[in-house]
């Protein structure tokens, strides 16, 4: 499995947009919120509507945020894909 995750520069947060993504069977979505990035995670293949969170965070829209963000989505992907590795690409 890859090793990084790639995320959007710091001004896509300080504007206020979405991004979500995949990691294996695991799905995330970041929404920025006051001054936060609230981070979802769930297993797939459904889509957030259709699932149920299995793990959140929030981290401050900085450049150390962000940092801690991908570090957060590194172990917690990893994780959730460990659960079930039989599906697990």
């Amino acid at each position: 499995m890859e090793h990084s995750i790639f995320l959007p520069t710091l001004s896509h947060w300080e504007y206020g947009n979405e991004w979500s993504g995949e990691r294996g069977l695991a799905r995330f979505l970041i929404v920025p919120e006051e001054g936060q990035l609230n981070a979802e995670l769930w297993r797939g293949p459904l889509c957030r509507a259709l699932s149920q969170a299995e793990r959140s965070a929030r981290f401050p829209i900085s450049q150390e945020g962000l940092e801690a963000l991908e570090r957060w989505l590194l172990e917690e992907t990893e994780a959730l894909n460990r659960e079930n590795p039989e599906k697990a690409p």
